[in-house]
């Protein structure tokens, strides 16, 4: 079914986000300036399927993807902004090592939703079909930098569809970045979203528990 793609994004990228019109300007500048920003992604398809490759891992395949990833910052901040989808699968952190946990929303016809979260690898996306693809392996146990996901876990249920119609997939802040860097526990380092660059970058600091106590994976 043919859509309006752009007008979509932003209906969803508001609703998600709770991003108000004419919001307040935030009045600590300097704490903004000392804390990095947390970010959460979205992006948006028609329908889609899991296909069961082993115990808790799937590969997850979205159909008729909006092209761009949508990304917001927790308030204060209030950062919007969209990434094509080429740029941001390039520029965000997927690695195997320290893959992103996110959330599956799954709305049904009876107004409610249901979320599965995931962590999410190997994305591929198709430009000329708007098909998006990863692995997504369940998870049981987790946690999210981001509060906005915080707030959804009450919706979280672990029954895995084996198709589904519209869908958002929401991606958790860039991950913590394992490097040699012998002033942090572990090795472990901050990754910050860069919103002119679109990718996830080292921003100097060491990640906050529970990275620290057990490296940089989850």
């Amino acid at each position: 079914m043919n859509r309006s793609i752009f007008p979509i994004c932003i209906l969803c990228f508001f609703a998600l986000a709770g991003v108000a019109l004419g919001a307040e300007k935030m009045e600590n500048k300097t704490a903004s300036a000392v804390e990095p920003k947390a970010f959460t992604f979205v992006q948006e398809g028609s329908g889609g399927s899991f296909v069961n490759d082993s115990p808790g891992n799937y590969t997850l395949t979205m159909t008729d993807v909006v092209p761009y990833t949508m990304f917001f910052a927790d308030r204060p901040a209030r950062d919007v902004g969209l990434a094509p989808m080429d740029k941001f699968l390039k520029g965000f952190s997927f690695g195997a090592s320290n893959p992103p946990n996110a959330a599956i929303i799954l709305p049904d016809e009876n107004e409610t939703t249901d979320m599965i979260v995931v962590e999410l690898t190997k994305p591929q996306y198709n430009n000329t079909t708007r098909t998006l693809t990863y692995k997504a392996k369940q998870l049981k146990e987790y946690s999210f930098t981001s509060g906005w996901l915080h707030d959804q876990q009450s919706k979280v249920d672990p029954a895995i569809p084996e198709r589904f119609g519209s869908v958002d997939l929401v991606i958790d802040d860039c991950t913590c970045d394992s490097v040699p860097v012998t002033s942090c526990p572990n090795e472990c380092r901050n990754q910050c979203w860069q919103t002119k660059e679109f990718s996830c970058e080292p921003c100097g600091g060491c990640c906050n528990k529970p990275w620290q106590e057990n490296g940089c994976n989850h």
